[in-house]
This record gives C-alpha cells, structure tokens and sequence, in this order.
C-alpha cells in the first residue's frame, strides 16, 4: 500500500463512499445510501484504490467481500472520521455553538410512542442554541448504538444495549410489548384460560433484529427460532402474516387490536419493559451541545413524572426481560420467578438536569 503524505478533500469523500460501501455491505444499498449512480460509486472506490495502491474489496457477479486491507484501510478512516468529529465538537464550545450541526441517531418506533417528548426536547434547546442546525436519522438499535459509540452520531435516543459499555446512558421513559399474534396464527382463537406458557414457547418468534435484551437466540433453538425483522415495522409485518408471535409495543399494537387484526398472548403473565434512554459516546463526554441537549431531554421527560416509569415484568420468558435495580441491568434469560419490581419505584439517576443550566456559561472541562 502506497504511502500518503497528504489528505485532500477529494480524499474525504472517498473514504466516505467506501465506508458506506462497508456498512451496507452491498453497492446496491450503498447506492441508495449515498444517492450516487452505480458507475460513480465504482468510479469513486477505483480512484480510492489507485490512490492507496491496494484493492480494497471485491464487487461483482459474486458479491460483496471486503479484503484484509479493505478492512484496515475502513478502520483507519473511521478514526479519522471520529478524530474531525472530536475536532468539530471542541471548536463548537469556543463560540457557544454558532452555526454548528447536532448529530441526534432516533431508535425506530420511539417517536411514535405517546411518552416521548423529543420534540418538546428540540424547542426547549432552540430557546437557548437557536442557531444550533439539526442532523436527525430513525436507524435501528443497533445501527444506532454503533455510531454512538464510533462518534458519528452525537446523542442517541434509544434502549440500552449491553454490546456497547463504553456509553452511558440516561432514563427517559419506559416502553411497554406485549406478546401478540395475528388473527391468522393459530394461537389467536385459543382461549385464555386454556392458552399456557408451553404454548408461548413453543411458537416460533420474531424478533426486530437488534441487538437487544429480548433475542431469542440467547435461549430458543430451531423451529422456535423465528423470522427476524430488521425494525417495528418489518416485524410487524411477519407477524401480521401468521408466520410468527412477537413482541410488540402497546402504542403500535392498539388500533390493531381494536381491528381485530392482533391479540396479546396471555397479556396478564408475558409482557416486555424497556427504558428508553439518552446516550452518548466517550468522544462526546467534552460536547457542550451534547450534553446540553441530554439536559433537555431528561428534563422534559421528568416532568412527565411517575407515569414514564412502568411497573417491572415479575418474569421472563426465554425471549428474555430487562430488569433495572440500582443502575445495573440484569437480563432474565428464562421463565423464572423473580423479586417483584415495586411499581412506584423510580429508576436511579447518575445526575440531575434543571432547565436553568441552560442559560449558565459553559462548565469547565
């Protein structure tokens, strides 16, 4: 691989179309990611390649595979990526954040939910930043939890995800599933009283394909093991169709429920509760806007008070609950029995957050 002595603008931009190329995994998707034509998108990977001196990754009838300096030369831009993000983010606390952009990554089915008041959040900053510029994008969790950690994404709004330790996480509000199954599975006309946790087992179960506590690949092996929806609405749609049981949120699952397109299984025994959360990579810790916008969002949703916190499952199916004491989250992976979660007991908090903060100078780092 040539030696580079200098990086150019026109360097950047490769690196960009080739980490997208990486992270879609396929041209096609990169294509639409980047809104590029197919021959500009090759055109731009092969001067990369002649830049570097090396081939980068194969393209072609075969498919898409990413060779051992492809995948060095990926990490290395993504440090770069991170080290000017870093960059950005210091020389914005020098002018209280004049003209600069917020990064903010939205988990997907969370702006839906009747909790959430990310938008109340946004007003509330624009008060005191108003020339703050918003970057938003809905991604999956772990879409999302990634480019947190990478630094690409300033703030994430979305559950927590014990893949990624290194962020840290604030409480917003809880959200609530409830095992349903579509008026064409066969579970749907079994009564409840007649309707057992065997049953529940045994069915196959889709899962949104994230990184989450509720995967059934932690317990279920094959044919319990079912489709994999990459997002709400992916699978919701595999569930609709008969194929599968699945959790799904309250908020979504309601107008289904009153069309008789949906049932929850068992509502009274197999439900999910999950926190949905602020989070922030240990790139952005220094991030004055960040933080601030952080400040925000728990202080919009405090004021929600008892009602954004749920009452905890008292178990578990194999699908697996998130239960939150003392700041530490334990995965129950199995039914079990487990200590009950009083329902006025409210989630610790590392820190408190106060609106009029907001208006204070910038703390010292």
């Amino acid at each position: 691989m040539s030696n580079i002595s200098q990086i150019y603008d026109v360097d950047l931009k490769l690196l960009r179309c080739f980490c997208t190329i990486v992270e879609q995994k396929s041209f096609t998707a990169a294509q639409a990611a980047l809104n590029l034509s197919q021959s500009t998108l090759s055109e731009n990977l092969k001067s990369l390649e002649i830049r570097l001196g090396a081939r980068l990754c194969r393209r072609g009838p075969k498919g898409f595979k990413l060779f051992r300096e492809g995948e060095a030369v990926y990490q290395a831009a993504k440090e770069l990526f991170a080290s000017i993000e870093t960059f950005k983010q210091k020389a914005s606390n020098i002018n209280q954040g004049t003209g600069y952009e917020l990064v903010v990554g939205i988990q997907d089915g969370i702006v839906e939910n009747p909790s959430a008041r990310i938008h109340d959040a946004i007003r509330r900053f624009s008060e005191y930043y108003p020339n703050v510029r918003f970057r938003m994008e809905v991604m999956l969790g772990f879409q999302l939890t990634g480019r947190v950690a990478d630094g690409m994404v300033h703030v994430g709004i979305g559950l927590v995800n014990d893949q990624f330790p290194q962020l840290t996480y604030e409480h917003l509000f809880d959200e609530q599933g409830y095992m349903m199954c579509s008026d064409k599975h066969p579970l749907f006309a079994v009564p409840d009283d007649e309707l057992t946790l065997d049953d529940i087992e045994s069915a196959a179960y889709c899962n949104r394909g994230h990184l989450e506590y509720y995967h059934p690949e932690r317990t279920r092996h094959g044919v319990t093991c079912g489709d994999i929806g990459l997002g709400i609405q992916s699978q919701l749609a595999l569930i609709l169709s008969g194929r599968n049981i699945g959790y799904v949120l309250d908020h979504t699952a309601e107008p289904l429920i009153a069309a008789g397109s949906l049932r929850a299984l068992r509502p009274d025994l197999v439900r999910i509760v999950n926190p949905v959360t602020a989070m922030m990579g240990p790139g952005v810790a220094d991030f004055k806007l960040a933080r601030r916008f952080v400040d925000c969002l728990v202080d919009v949703h405090m004021e929600l008070g008892q009602g954004r916190v749920l009452p905890r499952p008292a178990f578990a199916t194999s699908c697996g609950t998130l239960v939150e004491r003392d700041g530490v989250c334990t995965v129950l992976p199995a039914v079990k029995a487990a200590e009950p979660f009083p329902p006025d007991a409210s989630l610790p908090r590392r820190r408190s957050a106060s609106a009029g903060r907001m208006a204070d100078a910038a703390p010292s780092r």
